[in-house]
């Protein structure tokens, strides 16, 4: 009876071990497909933050405005927060008429959007990064998955993800989990939270930041709000 016992336990153990490192496919590629229709989206405001705890507590404040039905506009407004400090308007860039503009804590700068490798009638889903991935490669970015309703969490690979990060190999992470909400195939929300180990030269730096957006206004959108001296950047 006691055999009997310890059998059941046995294998009860391994269910839950086997359920704890599950994945399922098409929670992965309802994801990316997500991933890129959002890329692909005629107009959207995306809201996001970037915190690094481990750098003084600093944190990046995110505004994006995109509209994408004729030539590409976006505006991008950064404001940035270390400690006690804050430095709006830290980092601002805009697109229109197939011209950049880059505005750096007051720096000013103009170029062609071409130059991004992008032309003005394109949309940003020719720069997702997954595009080109085979159904199996993008199973094998997740080592482990979950969801309830429009709800995901994804346990990315350790490995494979810190050589797309740097393939030089002097970053290495410890856990990289991705959670994210579909609703229609558009991500609504999603967040990263990596923590890790860089090594530059003989020094090392600890890893920690988290990025989360939520995406919101599809296809609602007409035009982007620009400055009025975009063109004497």
């Amino acid at each position: 009876m006691k055999k009997i016992i310890s059998l059941l336990c046995f294998i009860c153990l391994c269910v839950c071990l086997s359920g704890c490192n599950s994945k399922n496919e098409d929670d992965i590629l309802t994801f990316f497909q997500a991933f890129h229709n959002t890329l692909d989206a005629d107009s959207a405001t995306i809201e996001g933050t970037l915190s690094m705890p481990e750098m003084d507590d600093s944190s990046i404040s995110i505004h994006m405005q995109l509209c994408q039905t004729g030539n590409l506009e976006l505006a991008l407004t950064t404001d940035l927060k270390a400690g006690e400090n804050r430095q709006e308007d830290f980092l601002n860039f805009y697109i229109k008429e197939g011209k950049t503009y880059l505005n750096s804590m007051g720096t000013k700068s103009q170029s062609i959007l071409s130059n991004l490798g992008i032309e003005k009638d394109q949309k940003i889903s020719v720069y997702d990064p997954f595009m080109n991935f085979t159904d199996e490669e993008l199973t094998q970015l997740v080592q482990s998955s979950s969801h309830k309703d429009n709800d995901y969490t994804f346990e990315l690979d350790n490995q494979i993800f810190s050589t797309l990060l740097d393939s030089y190999g002097s970053v290495s992470i410890d856990s990289a989990t991705l959670k994210a909400t579909i609703q229609e195939d558009i991500l609504t929300y999603f967040s990263l939270h990596i923590q890790g180990v860089q090594n530059i030269d003989s020094a090392s730096e600890d890893i920690d930041f988290t990025i989360s957006c939520q995406i919101q206004d599809f296809d609602q959108l007409n035009h982007v709000t620009f400055p009025d001296d975009l063109e004497s950047y």
